[in-house]
Order: structure tokens, then C-alpha cells, then sequence
């Protein structure tokens, strides 16, 4: 009988691990230097008018909030996670990015983050299905790991909250947006 329980709990367990979205799994905490981040909820990014699916992405949080306005200045550590559902050229992720960067910083404060800007668009590549994006959003700047590799720390808490909001601010996929907030 203790067999059975100890199987039994294991099994639920095992299925509330993780989260999947358009076949794209991840898991439900992640640790952050010993700080347990929650998956606050999922999004699959899609884009031009066909609704093309770029990405499936997931917000992990200290708490979860379906409200960005009550965390985008919050100081704990948020991480997104991008895992592509296809390919995508580097110029492609850098216009994208840069459309948001417009879209969702007002435009008195771009000119004192258009240098950190820039040298995050040197970050990029191309991108090849089921590769995968790291962003960590610390009070003091934003580490990148983008196909395992983890590249200078961006820093400024301005550059934090500006780069968090791309998917908030005047996001340009709501459903992405949505899903991020587990709504």
C-alpha cells in the first residue's frame, strides 16, 4: 500500500511540473539564485495577419499578478521564457524588437536607453526552431541567455522596466499579452 501511494503522489506530481502550450512544454517554477519564480502563465506570439506562430513564451514571477501595472515597477526578479516554434532571421527578431522598444516606451525616455537598446540588438541571430530565450529582469538590468548562451548583463533598472513592458505597454499581440498574465 505504501507502494502505491508513494507511486500515486509521484504521478501527480510529475503531471503539475510543467505547462504546455502549442507543444511547447515549460516548467511551472524556476530558481533564480535560490529564489523561486512561479510560471505566472503562457502565450504563443503570432505575427502578421495570418497569425503566424513565432514563439510560445511564459512569465515566472515571485507571485502572481494578472495585473502588469502592480509588477512593472515591482523590484523582485521576473524571468521570461521564449522557446520558437520556428525559424527566424536575425533581422526579422531585431525589427520586431524594435517596434516594441516604440510601441511601448514612452517617447521622452527612449534617448537615455537608445545606447543599451542598440547593444541588446547586437545580441541577436538567427534563430532556429525549438531554440530558446532568457530574459531576466533584475532591479539593477537585464541578464540575456539566448541559445544557452548568456551574454552581458543591460543595465539599469529604466532598461528593466522598459524591456519588461514590450509585452505589456501597447503590446502588439494581446493573446501573447493574455496569456502572459494567466488570463
Amino acid at each position: 500500500m505504501k507502494n502505491f501511494i508513494a507511486a500515486f503522489a509521484f504521478l501527480i506530481s510529475a503531471t503539475t511540473l510543467s505547462a504546455t502550450q502549442d507543444d511547447v512544454t515549460l516548467p511551472d517554477t524556476v530558481n533564480l539564485s535560490g529564489k523561486e519564480l512561479v510560471l505566472n502563465g503562457l502565450g504563443t506570439r503570432k505575427a502578421t495577419w495570418l497569425g503566424i506562430k513565432v514563439y510560445v513564451g511564459g512569465l515566472y514571477m515571485q507571485k502572481k499578478s494578472s495585473d502588469y501595472n502592480t509588477f512593472l515597477d515591482d523590484k523582485t526578479p521576473k524571468q521570461i521564457i521564449m522557446k520558437f516554434v520556428r525559424d527566424v532571421d536575425a533581422s526579422d527578431l531585431i525589427d520586431g524588437w524594435k517596434g516594441a522598444f516604440k510601441n511601448s516606451v514612452p517617447k521622452d525616455k527612449l534617448p537615455s536607453l537608445q545606447e543599451r537598446i542598440n547593444t541588446f540588438y547586437t545580441y541577436f541571430s538567427d534563430i532556429e526552431k525549438g531554440q530558446t530565450m532568457v530574459f531576466t529582469f533584475l532591479n539593477d538590468g537585464v541578464e540575456s541567455t539566448i541559445n544557452n548562451k548568456k551574454l552581458e548583463k543591460i543595465k539599469g533598472a529604466d532598461f528593466t522596466k522598459a524591456m519588461l513592458s514590450v509585452w505589456f505597454v501597447n503590446a502588439t499581440d494581446e493573446g501573447l499579452k493574455k496569456g502572459l498574465l494567466g488570463l
